[in-house]
Formats: structure tokens, sequence, C-alpha cells
């Protein structure tokens, strides 16, 4: 299975292409996509509301990320956090429209390469396993996802989800 997994994790590590829109507010990825939900209608909930969160731990994204990162032969730099905020259809497929927030280890507004945060960003595309959700009425629930990678010294050391 561990191979079957490497070998689809390979086949993954071409990171994904994405436009970069930096605005006043905030940098934006992926804006070009776009895609006809059938959740076009279906409210909008926090993650934590309708149990969003990612299913595997902390620690089986953060090796997956190093691995994923490693097939990029690339050195990254700099110490802090990419968190990534997007929104998970009623379906469990993610959105287009991904938000970038960066700080630096003190939580101070910060730019990383642009190689480091692409690359990350090419690693959330290939997580597919996100929860479809409801709300406890029943209702179809589109949900808003963090996913945050710490960094230092260029090395992803763990991830939030």
């Amino acid at each position: 299975m561990k191979c079957l997994y490497t070998a689809g994790l390979l086949l993954l590590s071409i990171a994904a292409k994405s436009q970069t829109v930096v605005l006043p507010d905030g940098e934006y990825m992926d804006t070009t996509s776009t895609r006809h939900s059938p959740c076009a209608g279906a409210i909008l909930a926090h993650y934590y509301s309708v149990a969003g969160k990612y299913p595997r731990s902390s620690e089986t994204l953060r090796r997956a990320t190093q691995e994923f990162l490693a097939h990029q032969h690339r050195a990254y730099q700099g110490s802090g956090y990419v968190t990534f905020r997007f929104i998970i259809d009623c379906q469990g497929r993610q959105l287009p429209r991904v938000q970038v927030l960066q700080t630096n280890a003190a939580y101070q507004r910060y730019r990383f390469r642009q190689e480091l945060v692409s690359d990350l960003y090419g690693f959330l595309k290939t997580l597919t396993e996100w929860r479809a959700a409801k709300s406890p009425g029943g209702q179809a629930v589109n949900y808003l996802a963090y996913l945050s990678f710490k960094i230092t010294d260029g090395k992803v050391v763990a991830v939030i989800p």
C-alpha cells in the first residue's frame, strides 16, 4: 500500500499551476478556475461547526508535505506560517479562489518566495478526502476550511488542519 501511495504522491508531486493575485487586502490563488457547483445555494459554515477537519492527522500531513516538497528539488527559505483559506463544497470538493495568508515566526506579515507557496498549494490540491457536510437539520453545507504550514528554516515542521 505504501508503494502505491508513494507512486501516487510522485505523480501528484508536480506543483499545481495557478494564477496568483496580490491585492491590498490579501493574496489569492487559483483565481482563473471556474466550476459550476451544484452546491451554489448551500449555506456557508466554519469547518469546526460541521466536523469538516481533514481526516488525516497533522503528523501524517506533515510527512506527506515533506515528501511532496522533496520531489520538487528546491531549497526553501524562511520561517513562519503559510495558511490557505478556502471553501469545501457540499460534495466535499475544494472550490477555487484560495486566500493565502503568510506571517513570519513572530506572526507579522511576511511573504515567502513564490516557489514555496506554489509548491505548498500544489500539495493542498492533492488532498481529496475532504468530507461533505450537512447542517444539524440535514441541509447541504459549504464550509470554510484552513490548512496552515509551520515552516522553520525552509522546512515544514508542522501542518495544522
